[in-house]
């Protein structure tokens, strides 16, 4: 009997290649993500010493210029901190998409080989059931020819 061969084998290679490339994407998206909310850390970090610095201690003297260019630092790192909230937020979007992406891509490309699993296991049975045929008409010849051989011999 000829070799399985599964008719749909070039669109499973085609999703197995979609999905690899959708997890790839992933990867660059959850990298970006990553290194966003470390910048995120770092200017919290910042704003934190910062305003303890800006608290000081009792007894130090206050210089008024700069307690002003602290404070006006200090408004400008909220803001920073502000925007980098909203760009995760747009990245965080951007990584869901990318996910659903990846999940649907896994889908498909399993879809395939579920149709792929179907059609081997049609092909063994059939296989299975040809054999069977083979062997029940070796079977038959040879016992006709030993009927037929038996039969000479009381004649």
């Amino acid at each position: 009997m000829k070799r399985f061969n599964f008719r749909f084998q070039r669109l499973l290679e085609l999703k197995e290649r979609i999905e690899d490339q959708c997890k790839a994407d992933l990867g660059e998206a959850m990298t970006e993500f990553n290194r966003e909310l470390d910048q995120l850390g770092k200017l919290e970090r910042s704003f934190g010493a910062y305003r303890r610095a800006a608290l000081g201690l009792p007894d130090q003297r206050v210089d008024v210029a700069l307690f002003g260019v602290n404070a006006s630092y200090l408004l400008r790192l909220q803001r920073e901190i502000g925007e980098q909230r909203e760009h995760l937020e747009q990245m965080g979007s951007v990584v869901e998409d990318k996910r659903g992406k990846l999940l649907e891509a896994a889908r498909q490309r399993r879809m395939y080989e579920i149709l792929q699993e179907r059609a081997e296991e049609e092909y063994q049975r059939e296989a299975m059931r040809q054999e069977r045929i083979q062997l029940d008409e070796i079977g038959e010849q040879l016992y006709v020819r030993r009927g037929s051989g038996d039969g000479e011999l009381n004649v």
